[in-house]
């Protein structure tokens, strides 16, 4: 079968704002006060916010992942084919665990590629006694073209019932009174809370200037009045309070532009079919990071196609639109590249050597 090398260069255009952020990028710069950041990154340009290739890659991994599994189904009459450690595999990459890995043979890592093309293309970290697989398809950044400033939503929650005192005559008497009582214990709690904070204060001005006594009488008395707060809460049923303000999120805002590339490095025609399919696939729901049910996610694409000859260069195949809902629209000649790799990839569905099994040398 022959292999190529290909790129897919172009934008992808946020239709609603980003939102994502990794636990590094929280705790190096978010904060229980401060809004949840989002990736940023310098470039020629200036600082540039920009959406990370995982989070991309994940999503097409797993839209791959749904295609495959349905064609399993079909196959088979059975609606749940996947065991555990497959699903696994299909998602993740598998799970690191302490079984022996054999060296697979380079023969032997072919066949397995020609069965099972998601492996094939984003690679796995533990496919069964092969171990690491490296994918042959690179996700690149999405990195905004000129936005260097994240849009920040915040906001406060409340307290339905204070807000719309008319919902208490749903009550019962009984949880009327609960309410009363929790609001005075909330009351309470929170003087003693701000207590504190002028005592912690003071002990940290104490620790500055090393008078250990001063120190120590102060964590007693912070101590006490946490107790306090407990006592208070058990006494009066007082809970965290339902109206409070919240810190937020960073995002990217809508409509900016971001510069996009993908590579498929040593690929045939079925596993170019199979990332267009999972981009198909993708452009029927095609979200991207968190909030979603806040307005956020919703992004749009296009790519151009090229195949890349060495000594020759680049290659024009077409070009690839993700229109939300829709799907991938291709505009190419009939005879593209583009068109046969996606009946390739159908083909592939359809014969012999479709096999999701997890990779073992007795299945050889």
């Amino acid at each position: 079968m022959t292999v190529t090398h290909y790129v897919l260069e172009g934008e992808i255009k946020a239709e609603q704002p980003l939102a994502t952020c990794s636990k590094a990028l929280k705790d190096a710069e978010g904060g229980s006060d401060l809004p949840i950041p989002v990736p940023h990154m310098m470039t020629p340009e200036g600082n540039r916010l920009y959406f990370p290739a995982t989070g991309i890659r994940g999503k097409l991994r797993r839209a791959l992942r749904d295609v495959l599994r349905e064609n399993e189904i079909k196959r088979t009459g059975n609606d749940k084919p996947l065991s555990l450690d497959q699903h696994y595999l299909l998602t993740l990459g598998g799970i690191m665990g302490e079984d022996k890995k054999d060296k697979a043979t380079v023969d032997q890592e072919a066949m397995w590629r020609e069965r099972n093309v998601l492996l094939s293309l984003f690679g796995a970290g533990d496919a069964g006694y092969m171990g690491m697989v490296h994918g042959r398809l690179a996700v690149g950044n999405a990195i905004c073209e000129s936005v260097s400033q994240p849009h920040v939503f915040s906001g406060v929650r409340s307290d339905d019932l204070y807000r719309d005192r008319s919902q208490v005559a749903f009550l019962s008497h009984e949880d009327i009174n609960a309410l009363i009582a929790q609001s005075e214990g909330n009351r309470d709690a929170s003087a003693i809370k701000k207590e504190i904070a002028t005592l912690d204060k003071a002990r940290k001005t104490a620790r500055a200037a090393k008078d250990t006594d001063r120190v120590n009488e102060l964590s007693d008395k912070i101590e006490q009045l946490k107790a306090s707060i407990e006592a208070v809460k058990v006494e009066t049923g007082a809970k965290n309070s339902v109206g409070m303000p919240l810190a937020g999120w960073q995002a990217i805002p809508e409509g900016a532009v971001m510069r996009h590339r993908f590579m498929i490095n040593n690929a045939n025609e079925v596993e170019l079919g199979a990332l267009l399919v999972s981009l198909d696939r993708f452009a029927a729901m095609p979200t991207l990071g968190a909030h979603i049910a806040a307005g956020c996610g919703l992004i749009s694409a296009r790519w151009e196609l090229f195949e890349v000859v060495p000594g020759a260069g680049k290659t024009s195949l077409g070009v690839l639109v993700l229109e939300p809902f829709v799907g991938l629209n291709v505009d190419a000649p009939p005879t593209s590249e583009i068109f046969s790799a996606w009946q390739a990839f159908l083909d592939y569905l359809a014969g012999d050597q479709f096999n999701l099994s997890i990779p073992s040398a007795a299945a050889c």
